[in-house]
């Protein structure tokens, strides 16, 4: 167990996005040459995998410590996660929230607990000015590292993948608000483009977690994706870190239709192992899918429907087209060398300014900024 100047506290074992968010931010600062530990404050892990556990069980500390807390926790987490910690050890060092959020406005109920903190960190620009619009503290946009480290390698055989297709993937969790990442979209895109091109080899992938007890909306959307079948194919459940990294490497294009992201690390993942990233051009995504390293898809805002997403009232959020989404899909299914030429430029972008050094890099000089390295 070690104690050292910066804690990263929040879910560092656990298989999901703010998971990733802690373990990148762990990765940067010490490839920024800040010294850095953990502090796990999730409730309930579940089964851990190994590669996590072995890569960052070494720098899990028995307490945060007295000096920088960074937290990469929500903000309807941070009052919880503040009576973890506790009240001295909270009130001692300086303590800088780390949050995603996915809507133009940020709640103000979470605002207020934000308002405990010393400064907040925004992994976008569209985080940055939802949560400035909402809180007194001084708010930085600090982009999330964006490294990938496998393993071992993995072929698209291990996922039954054909070959030989252009493959097109997306990945969501159902239990995790599915309308947000508008999956069903995805699917108009690949109907679209299967029943323009009948004799293409093409193949879409839909990896999705949770939500087994299936709705009709769900049901719905399966049924669609079985239609499709053998051009399509569903994996569900649980992969390991590695076998998810090796997904994304092994397809041809991600495409997003999602309403809104945060940050967008599914299209930033595909960026750095250098495949074609396709995604709605609004939120947090359209800062690091530069012109020429990306394509972004044509959208309008709508209101966010009832019940569509926690603090969804009177917000709006992106209604992505799929009739362009599929043009751009056929665009680099014509085109297999510019398809690999624009995923080498976009690595290449995500390497120069989302890398764990780029971003360690930025960490380093706001804490010296603020008296705090």
């Amino acid at each position: 167990m070690r104690r050292t100047g910066v804690t990263v506290v929040g879910y560092p074992f656990r298989p999901i996005g703010m998971g990733e968010h802690a373990r990148s931010t762990l990765r940067a600062l010490q490839a920024g040459g800040v010294a850095a530990s953990l502090a796990d404050v999730s409730l309930d892990n579940g089964e851990i995998d190994p590669d996590i556990d072995r890569d960052f069980r070494p720098y899990l500390a028995e307490g945060v410590g007295s000096g920088v807390k960074l937290f990469c926790v929500n903000g309807d987490e941070a009052a919880r996660v503040i009576e973890v910690v506790g009240k001295k050890p909270f009130e001692a060092g300086y303590n800088i929230i780390y949050p995603a959020w996915e809507l133009a406005r940020y709640p103000a109920a979470w605002a207020k607990v934000v308002e405990r903190f010393d400064e907040v960190w925004a992994p976008s620009e569209f985080i940055r000015a939802a949560i400035a619009g909402a809180v007194s503290k001084p708010v930085v946009t600090m982009p999330l590292a964006v490294d990938l480290k496998l393993s071992s390698f993995l072929g698209r055989r291990h996922f039954g993948i054909p070959e030989e297709a252009f493959v097109v993937l997306f990945f969501f969790d159902f239990s995790s608000f599915a309308e947000r990442k508008n999956p069903a979209a995805v699917l108009d895109a690949f109907e679209l483009v299967a029943a323009h091109r009948p004799d293409a080899d093409i193949h879409c992938v839909i990896k999705s977690r949770g939500g087994r007890d299936a709705d009709e909306a769900q049901l719905a959307f399966e049924a669609r994706l079985a239609a499709l079948a053998p051009r399509a194919q569903a994996i569900y459940g649980d992969l390991s870190d590695n076998e998810i990294k090796n997904l994304v490497r092994v397809c041809d294009v991600f495409v997003s239709l999602h309403r809104s992201e945060g940050f967008g690390r599914g299209m930033a993942e595909a960026m750095a192992m250098g495949r074609a990233a396709i995604a709605t051009g609004y939120s947090g995504n359209v800062d690091f899918m530069a012109p020429g390293t990306s394509l972004l898809v044509d959208y309008e805002l709508i209101p966010v429907p009832p019940g569509a997403y926690p603090q969804g009232e009177d917000q709006v959020w992106a209604d992505p087209s799929p009739a362009h989404a599929a043009r751009l899909i056929e665009q680099l299914l014509d085109d297999p060398a510019g398809a690999r030429a624009l995923g080498a430029r976009g690595r290449e972008h995500i390497r120069a300014n989302y890398s764990t050094t780029a971003v360690g890099r930025r960490y380093a000089e706001r804490l010296a900024a603020i008296g705090k390295l």
